[in-house]
């Protein structure tokens, strides 16, 4: 199976609303939790059609008998092998969304709210109030706004490649196998 294609988002080039906005779009933690219980449910299914396939090879043995008995129970067993695959897989498949839920979740929750800075607004907002004071502070709240916005800033590019990195982290390393052919090997 191939490599998942490494994150390449340049999230610094992303305003801090539109990556808050990135981890809120499409984030349901509890319908990709049901996809995984059904991806998972679907592994124990497979596994007990697994169990159910070896029974019946190893009680055709009394019964069926010669090369064709034999070329029928290795068939089963080409089958059976493909079923346990196929159940691991799906089990895989269970994990990896569950866990992908997780990391789309802690995102949204490790998200720090945008911190507005608008300079010509708190300009506007001190001149407008005709209070000295506001306007001799004024530089050094515009630099403490500032400094806030751009530390929020930063942990939400921090955020967004821990997500990234975790839903990498996260794809299963192995693809369904394709069904066996049932006829003569």
């Amino acid at each position: 199976m191939p490599e998942p294609p490494v994150p390449a988002a340049r999230y610094e080039s992303y305003s801090h609303e539109a990556m808050a906005a990135e981890v809120e779009r499409g984030n349901d933690p509890a319908a990709a939790g049901e996809a995984g219980a059904r991806w998972e449910g679907l592994a124990k299914r497979l596994q007990e059609s697994t169990a159910g396939v070896a029974a019946l090879v190893a009680s055709s043995e009394e019964s069926w008998r010669g090369d064709a008995g034999d070329a029928a129970r290795a068939a089963l067993d080409r089958a059976a092998r493909w079923l346990g695959h196929s159940a691991a897989v799906s089990a895989s498949v269970g994990r990896a969304v569950g866990a992908q839920a997780e990391a789309a979740a802690r995102a949204r929750a490790d998200m720090p709210p945008p911190v507005a800075y608008d300079p010509a607004a708190m300009i506007r907002d001190a001149a407008s109030s005709g209070n000295l004071l506001v306007l001799a502070g004024l530089a050094d709240e515009m630099a403490a706004r500032r400094a806030e916005a751009e530390a929020a800033r930063q942990k939400a590019i921090d955020v967004m490649r821990t997500r990234d990195a975790a839903l990498r982290g996260h794809v299963p390393a192995e693809a369904f196998p394709a069904p066996p052919a049932l006829g003569r090997a």
